[in-house]
């Protein structure tokens, strides 16, 4: 049976402008995972984050696991839309001060 992949991006503008997006990786069947759920500064905590969260995992409401890879400092928001941390996840970075900012 062929693999159904998708990728997926989402794009907010305010008339001409990008305000923010998010782009999502899915294998479409059991795994997926959002990445770069971007806002600009002056347009935050006005829905657009989740509403570009929601267009996403609209797309993949049958898929059993969606994870979430994110910035720091924005846990509060994905416990808001029933994100959990992960006992399992890991990543590996080259950049020394990505590793110091997100690893253990």
């Amino acid at each position: 049976m062929p693999k159904k992949t998708s990728v997926k991006v989402y794009i907010r503008y305010d008339e001409n402008k990008i305000v923010g997006f998010g782009r999502a990786l899915s294998d479409g069947i059991f795994n997926a995972a959002i990445y770069d759920v971007v806002i600009e500064d002056i347009y935050q905590n006005k829905g657009i984050g989740q509403q570009i969260i929601n267009d996403l995992l609209a797309q993949f409401k049958d898929i059993s696991c969606v994870h979430l890879v994110a910035t720091t400092g924005n846990e509060e928001f994905y416990h808001k839309v029933e994100f959990s941390k992960m006992k399992t996840g890991m990543a590996r970075y080259l950049n020394p001060a990505l590793t110091k900012e997100y690893l253990e």
